[in-house]
């Protein structure tokens, strides 16, 4: 006894809550609910037991997570949640995130294997996603025309985005062939030559045997490959379907799905509004610096003839500058621009052409100059003679005989002494 080790009561309670939140972090517990509480502020706390065990349960904000199912003592059923043990009072307690009926253990099971199994297959990966169209024309719509989530979609365009067209594909959204059908709608808007932007599949909320055709692995896939953009709003927001969550986008109800599917008529007007700004902005900016450079290019040596092109063109600049606050900017920015363009081309020519006879003109000063370069001359034969006093010998009238001379050529000198000299006849 003195050898074993006593743990404090924190100790081992601190153990066991370990224990309990790392083996029991997501389970499903079956059982009946007895002793039900429910609180004004939304929490709900209750018991579940079978023939020989209970277990206290709570779920906080119970109204919110149980859209279509309100349990009530009694209910067999499944909670999903889990374990935590509150280390000060000793206890243990199921913190549930979901509770259904007892007999839906089995689709709900399927459910959570389906999911698993398309999760790992990358279906539900956000990069295979496809982008909504910023601004779409058309769109499909997959829908019971019988029942009333297509009047909610319609009051919803028809207020935010009337210029939207919608087609309707009628469509069975629950039992028995229901699946079959919606993969056909899906084929029927990619087959036709109607050229959807996107497509919407919607349906109100219902129990989760409602709900189940929409947990199909084939409509999985089907939506999956879909060219289209799909967007899927299927239920209440706390239904979640497999579809949901293959769908390029998912919309909490049909009325939300109505809202992201295109832009409001005020948002297109306040980004025309944006564009708007933004051209003028650049055209008054661009016109601007044109003036700046047109007026500093006028003031150029040389450049006198771009004086009287300037000139022309000067009025026609001010009256386009003073256009951009009048409503007439939207028709003349283009020709505005294609006219600035020109005048931008015709002065880059005038300039170039100035320069180029600038160019020939130094070429020509410079061959001119080099061919008058003594080294030049002597090269070709020519020679430079100096008398002893080191004075350029010019006439022979400054030579005499036996004078000792220095001969300049293009590569050295040369020492000689006159022996004769010989007088040009005139």
């Amino acid at each position: 006894m003195t050898n074993q080790y006593i743990f404090t009561v924190s100790e081992i309670n601190n153990q066991i809550n370990t224990l309990v939140e790392s083996n029991f972090s997501n389970i499903i517990v079956k059982g009946e609910i007895s002793q039900l509480t429910k609180h004004p502020n939304g929490h709900m706390y209750f018991n579940i037991k079978d023939e020989s065990a209970t277990l206290p349960c709570a779920m906080f904000y119970y109204d919110k997570k149980l859209a279509n199912f309100i349990p009530n003592i009694g209910d067999k059923v499944l909670v999903e949640g889990k374990s935590s043990f509150w280390v000060k009072g000793g206890s243990l307690k199921l913190i549930a995130n979901n509770i259904s009926l007892a007999g839906q253990g089995d689709l709900w099971a399927k459910f959570e294997a389906l999911k698993k199994d398309l999760l790992k297959k990358g279906l539900f990966d956000p990069q295979n996603k496809k982008e909504l169209p910023k601004y779409p024309k058309k769109i499909g719509l997959i829908t019971s025309i019988s029942g009333s989530v297509i009047k909610d979609i319609f009051d919803v365009i028809k207020r935010n985005s009337p210029y939207l067209e919608v087609l309707v594909r009628d469509c069975r959204m629950q039992g028995d062939g229901a699946v079959s059908d919606l993969i056909e709608a899906i084929d029927d808007f990619h087959m036709s030559n109607i050229n959807v932007d996107a497509i919407i599949i919607a349906r109100g909320g219902g129990s989760l045997e409602d709900l189940w055709c929409f947990n199909s692995e084939k409509l999985a896939y089907k939506i999956y490959e879909s060219s289209i953009p799909i967007v899927s709003a299927i239920g209440h927001e706390t239904d979640t379907t497999i579809s949901d969550l293959v769908s390029d986008k998912r919309a909490g109800t049909p009325s939300i799905a109505a809202e992201i599917i295109a832009p409001s008529i005020n948002e297109c007007l306040q980004n025309i509004d944006f564009y708007y700004d933004s051209i003028s902005s650049f055209i008054s900016n661009k016109i601007e610096k044109s003036i700046i450079r047109l007026e500093s290019m006028k003031k150029r040596h040389g450049l006198h003839k771009g004086k009287y092109v300037l000139s022309n063109h000067y009025d026609k600049l001010f009256r386009m500058n003073s256009l951009l606050s009048d409503f007439r900017l939207r028709k003349q920015i283009n020709i505005k621009n294609e006219k600035l363009i020109i005048l931008n081309k015709n002065i880059s020519n005038r300039v170039k052409m100035t320069l180029k006879s600038k160019v020939e003109r130094m070429s020509h000063i410079e061959a001119y100059s080099k061919s008058l370069n003594p080294n030049n001359v002597l090269k070709r034969g020519y020679s430079v003679l100096y008398n002893k006093k080191g004075d350029l010998v010019t006439s022979i009238e400054n030579v005499n005989m036996q004078d000792e001379l220095d001969v300049k050529l293009y590569n050295g000198q040369l020492k000689v002494e006159v022996l004769k000299t010989i007088k040009k006849e005139s």
